[in-house]
């Protein structure tokens, strides 16, 4: 199993800033395109009913849209205060859990907010956060990846838990200049880290043996996925060239995304080839023509709010380069909400088996 290195602080913020301000190629190596296709992972599994070989399939397909978490636990007892050494190294003491704010990129922090049952007690939400339970929340986040301070305090916060891949670390300490607790937390290390994660939340808002049971569910759930994956993908004799794109067409971002963003271990997870690693790409890529082409992906994974806020799939294809890649001329690209697609929390098994499911089957929703 690949790990990914902890989101660097500054999230996509620079990024965006940097691909504004600079218009450099920057290229991936090129793949060897003469190279034999990698087999799939051996299995021992049957084939699932409706599985089919994922490399003559043609056209888009989304993920289906995973249920909330249903809580470890009813009516948790929060045992305050409680102090924690967070992810900065600082000790943070808690004293209340009435008011809160679980910010990340992905939505891994809210959802196990949630599987710990203190759903009502959260204030507001990121744009990642589209679990049916908080849709009526308010959003404290721009552009999906920077954080609203003004809105945060009006919401009366008496916490926030954030692994800073939302929102700068200037941000941050605004908050905490103006009275607000402030938790930070490492990202999970993985799909075998996300117990560890789930666990770490839980100390901090006093619910140690909620969180355990919650940690212990999800790698359950995880070694079920795994297996579902693995009957999914029976049918593709060779593993799909396969490659995460992050799109936000209304800024101007367009980037492939690397493993310490998250995008192997899911790669990997749903048995495909990771073209990016094979082309050394471990963070962010501009994803401009010649580097796409490099890549040759055969499928792309998106978050769909990005596709959408591209022209959609039609817009999507039509950037530079795309319509030259298999992917892109077969249209097979792959999407899910913005909250499942690399969210490492108790949804994630969930979240693999709906992508597994988009890649492996023709549309009749194998089950």
């Amino acid at each position: 199993m690949k790990t990914r290195k902890t989101f660097p602080a500054v999230a996509l913020a620079a990024v965006v800033a940097l691909l504004l301000s600079a218009c450099s190629p920057g290229v991936a190596a090129p793949a060897d395109q003469s190279a034999a296709p990698t087999p799939a992972k051996p299995s021992s599994a049957s084939a699932a009913p409706g599985a089919v070989n994922a490399l003559t399939l043609k056209g888009p397909a989304e993920a289906a849209t995973v249920p909330d978490v249903t809580p470890a636990v009813q009516n948790p007892r929060p045992a305050l205060p409680v102090t924690v050494q967070d992810a900065s190294g600082r000790s943070v003491t808690v004293t209340s859990t009435d008011r809160l704010l679980a910010l990340d990129l992905y939505g891994t922090l809210t959802d196990t907010v949630v599987g710990l049952g203190l759903e009502k007690h959260l204030v507001g939400r990121s744009n990642a956060d589209t679990q049916k339970v908080l849709k009526n929340l308010p959003v404290v986040t721009q552009g999906g990846h920077d954080l609203n301070t003004e809105a945060v305090l009006q919401l009366r916060p008496s916490l926030v838990l954030t692994n800073t891949t939302i929102g700068s670390e200037d941000k941050y300490r605004q908050l905490e200049s103006a009275g607000v607790t402030v938790v930070r937390f490492k990202q999970p290390q993985g799909l075998d880290g996300i117990g560890k994660t789930i666990d770490a939340v839980g100390r901090a808002l006093g619910l140690s043996q909620a969180a355990h049971t919650l940690a212990q569910r999800t790698d359950a759930d995880l070694a079920k996925a795994r297996t579902r994956i693995s009957e999914l993908k029976a049918a593709t004799p060779t593993a799909p060239r396969g490659a995460v794109l992050y799109i936000r067409g209304t800024a101007g971002v367009f980037f492939i995304l690397g493993r310490d963003y998250g995008a192997a271990d899911v790669i990997d997870a749903l048995g495909l080839k990771d073209v990016a690693a094979e082309n050394g790409i471990t963070q962010l890529k501009p994803a401009n023509a010649e580097a796409l082409v490099s890549l040759d992906p055969e499928i792309v994974l998106a978050m769909k709010d990005g596709v959408q806020s591209t022209g959609g799939v039609d817009g999507l294809v039509k950037r530079p380069g795309m319509a030259a890649t298999t992917a892109g001329a077969n249209k097979r690209i792959i999407t899910a909400a913005d909250g499942q697609l690399l969210s490492y929390g108790p949804r994630t098994p969930a979240n693999l088996i709906a992508l597994a499911e988009a890649i492996y089957t023709d549309g009749s929703g194998a089950k």
